[in-house]
Order: C-alpha cells, then sequence, then structure tokens
C-alpha cells in the first residue's frame, strides 16, 4: 500500500477528507521525526503496531566486490538510524 491508496482509506474509513487525513499523517511524520532527533533515547510507540526509536550504528569497513574498483577498501562511518520493532499484536497478524 502506498501513501495515496493509505490516505484513500483511512478518508473512507473515518469520513473525513483526504486532505485532512493527508495533514494529520503529515504532521504526525513530523512529530516523531522531531521526537526522535531530539532525543535519542526516546521511543515512540504507535498503539498495538510496534515502536520507532533510534539505533547506533558502529563504524565498519568493507572491501567493494565488483567493478574497476574491486578490492578497493571503504569505510563506513558511525551514525544513527531510525528503526521500527513490531509489537507481539502485529507480528501474530503477519
Amino acid at each position: 500500500m502506498v501513501k495515496n491508496e493509505l490516505l484513500k482509506a483511512v478518508s473512507e474509513k473515518v469520513e473525513i477528507s483526504r486532505k485532512d487525513v493527508e495533514a494529520v499523517l503529515s504532521a504526525y511524520i513530523d512529530v516523531v521525526t522531531e521526537t526522535l532527533a531530539e532525543n535519542k533515547d526516546e521511543k515512540v510507540a504507535l498503539g498495538n503496531l510496534g515502536a520507532f526509536k533510534v539505533k547506533n550504528v558502529p563504524e565498519r569497513t568493507g572491501k567493494i566486490m565488483l567493478g574497476e574498483r574491486k578490492g578497493e577498501e571503504y569505510c563506513v562511518p558511525e551514525h544513527d538510524e531510525i528503526t521500527f520493532k513490531m509489537s507481539k499484536t502485529a507480528k501474530q497478524l503477519a
């Protein structure tokens, strides 16, 4: 399901305009990303679906395996990434 399909389905389910649903969804995404950016130790839970959190990924190195640069080493610096962990309820449905 893509964003447009999600907006249409929610709009029909709660009987409000698609434009209003899009505004709420956009605001929700903004709040989640701002919360995680400001406080990396905080989780943002979404009902019985799961929770978003920030995970630190340590620096790692590797070698290029294909192409003209084969065998050349590269480094991926330490960084943070947003992860999503499904709840037990959501896992049972999947």
